[in-house]
């Protein structure tokens, strides 16, 4: 899972993160030995061990920060306040549930999506390897949500601007074979429907553990709702502007047939599958 591209070239956090997807790693094996009668104590210890790892990186990472006088710090802490929060629902979920596969596999395939963009993407800009895609000016929702998706898709898929096909309005006989949506809370409100293909979600998993899955299952499911908690959060920060606050609720997954909510969204089309986001403004 670890790629020599995620390095920073700040020896401790490169180090720590490494340790992280070492960990990630480790969860993966251990759900495939699922049949072992210890399994659901390996569970409990690699989670206990990776929850508290990852506290203990983020303080340092925030440290380092402060110490360098990174601009968006505040930002970056947001991102980890909002993961510690997912962290912490999915362990009292599997805590509930005694260690239940399915609430296993789900928070695993969000730990591998958020991992890995945020390794990938956020964390570069602390060293200036990348720069943010943020303007001053506030942002239109809709560039704020296509900003946001076209760099996720990039970084998730490991593809260039290229070879991102942008239809705008979005396909109206487009509605996914896996959907979420987010309500857009605050000064902004509204709400956004996020419509991946199954090639699409697949590819993400791919690129993400590099194994194929047969269907769209609890760690397809959980790495594209955080997939669109990825989006959305990156699209919020762009809409929010001085004055102005907007934020997001947790990605839900979404059972029945989507209902276009008018001309607002737009449609992306890769070699590896399509997304759609449809958005409604109040």
């Amino acid at each position: 899972m670890w790629k020599e591209e995620y390095r920073l070239g700040v020896e401790t956090i490169d180090s720590q993160h490494q340790q992280l997807f070492n960990m990630v790693d480790n969860l993966l094996q251990v759900i495939d030995g699922s049949q072992r009668e210890d399994y659901r104590k390996e569970c409990a210890d690699a989670v206990s061990f990776l929850y508290d790892y990852t506290v203990k990186h983020f303080q340092f990472e925030e440290g380092y920060q402060a110490s360098i006088g990174y601009a968006d710090i505040d930002a970056h802490k947001l991102q980890h306040k909002r993961f510690i929060v997912t962290v912490d629902n999915f362990a009292k979920r599997m805590l509930d549930s005694n260690y239940d596969l399915k609430v296993v596999r789900a928070f695993s395939g969000s730990l591998v999506a958020w991992l890995n963009y945020h390794v990938a993407e956020t964390d570069q800009k602390i060293v200036g390897k990348k720069t943010p895609n943020i303007n001053e000016s506030l942002l239109t929702c809709l560039d704020g949500f296509l900003s946001g998706a076209t760099s996720v898709i990039k970084t998730m898929l490991g593809i260039n601007q290229d070879e991102i096909k942008k239809t705008m309005p979005p396909k109206r006989d487009f509605s996914g074979d896996i959907s979420f949506a987010i309500e857009l809370l605050g000064d902004v409100s509204g709400r956004a429907i996020f419509a991946y293909s199954a090639d699409f979600a697949r590819s993400v998993i791919k690129s993400l553990i590099a194994k194929d899955l047969d269907g769209l299952d609890e760690i397809a499911h959980s790495a594209m709702a955080e997939t669109s908690n990825i989006i959305g959060g990156r699209a919020t920060v762009m809409i929010s502007g001085e004055g102005t606050a907007c934020d997001i609720s947790t990605p839900s997954l979404i059972t029945d047939e989507v209902e276009a909510l008018g001309l607002e969204g737009f449609h992306l089309q890769t070699s590896k599958g399509d997304m759609q986001v449809l958005l409604s403004i109040r």
